[in-house]
């Protein structure tokens, strides 16, 4: 097969924004967590995130290319040395997981509602199709996210731009900044590093075993550049969405699934199939990168083990998916701090 390094681009960085979608932003609660709080001024804190997207995308392939690494481990320990990486492994093991077990049951939740099924049939249907793609490694991971990151994107900007039309968008509009002071700066700020610290995490349970296989290094820049700009772009535009409607949107569970149930009901129940694709592409790359690291250290087969994972993330999967956002998404990302910051220099200091 010709080698095509447009495919390339198109591939990982489809991977990348699908792998993030689901705990990054699909539902509009992790924006209202970590932006739209702050009002206007949590536009600021997007365009760093979108910074830092961008280039910590790269970085990260790059990382994997350089390592030659098989599972995110291996740049946990190579960035932040044995003792730092092996706290930082058993984090990120514990994240995926209880990522894993969210969006499962938030998956099951929504499948339960929209086609009226049994619960049990839809945990069931849920975790088989994501044990079938997560079983065919990061290939399978890619192609998935291929198909399904286009449709994400095109869902999420139709909602959003339906929303501006609708509301005669202006900035005028847009609630206003909150009064400036540098302690509010400095909590946005943080709140976009945080954002982006646990996404980061999600993001090198593919990006860096996906790295190995781009042989381009203009093709790894331009996927993980490509692929953090679009991030950016698609949490402003959510971000706005929800400015329009604040602050009602910050007291919903789901604000972007409500704002779509709003417009058309039929855009509702579309919403619904989004979120479920967003939440399936996210748990696809918790369960693969949960499965490799726990595959390793009991010695198991790498089938068994993700079996055995998927049965126990069913049986903790009854949290509430706000209360997911606000409490442990944060938390991991204050954990997991280190591991970005060290990504940010040591890939700046390394540029040729």
């Amino acid at each position: 097969m010709k080698y095509s390094p447009m495919s390339t681009v198109a591939k990982a960085a489809a991977t990348y924004v699908g792998t993030i979608i689901g705990a990054g932003f699909a539902s509009g609660q992790e924006i209202v967590q970590f932006f739209s709080c702050y009002g206007s001024l949590g536009l600021i804190g997007i365009a760093v995130a979108t910074l830092l997207f961008a280039w910590l995308g790269y970085a990260l392939l790059e990382l994997g290319y350089s390592l030659k690494a098989d599972s995110y481990s291996s740049a946990m320990y190579a960035l932040c040395g044995p003792y730092i990486g092996m706290l930082l492994d058993i984090v990120t093991v514990i994240f995926l997981f209880t990522t894993l077990s969210i969006m499962l049951a938030g998956a099951t939740t929504l499948l339960t509602e929209c086609f009226n099924l049994p619960y049990a049939l839809s945990l069931c249907a849920a975790s088989a199709l994501i044990i079938i793609t997560s079983s065919r490694g990061v290939n399978g991971i890619s192609s998935a996210n291929m198909v399904i990151a286009p449709l994400l994107i095109f869902s999420i900007i139709s909602i959003c731009v339906y929303s501006f039309f609708y509301h005669s968008f202006s900035s005028a509009t847009l609630p206003p900044f909150f009064p400036y002071d540098s302690t509010t700066f400095f909590h946005c700020l943080v709140a976009s590093f945080l954002y982006v610290s646990y996404n980061l995490v999600m993001g090198a349970t593919v990006l860096i075993p996906l790295g190995k296989t781009i042989r381009n290094h203009r093709c790894r820049f331009l996927s993980g550049v490509i692929g953090g700009t679009v991030l950016g772009l698609l949490a402003a535009f959510l971000a706005v969405v929800i400015l329009l409607h604040y602050p009602a949107a910050l007291y919903q569970e789901v604000p972007l699934l409500e704002i779509a149930s709003n417009q058309y009901s039929w855009s509702g129940i579309a919403y619904t199939c989004t979120l479920i694709a967003a939440m399936y592409t996210t748990a696809i790359a918790s369960l693969y990168g949960c499965t490799v690291k726990i595959s390793q250290v009991t010695k198991n087969s790498f089938h068994f083990s993700m079996l055995a994972i998927t049965c126990l993330a069913a049986v903790f999967s009854n949290v509430g998916f706000a209360a997911l956002i606000r409490i442990m998404f944060p938390l991991f990302g204050w954990a997991t701090l280190i591991f970005t910051f060290r990504l940010l220099w040591v890939s700046i200091r390394d540029i040729r």
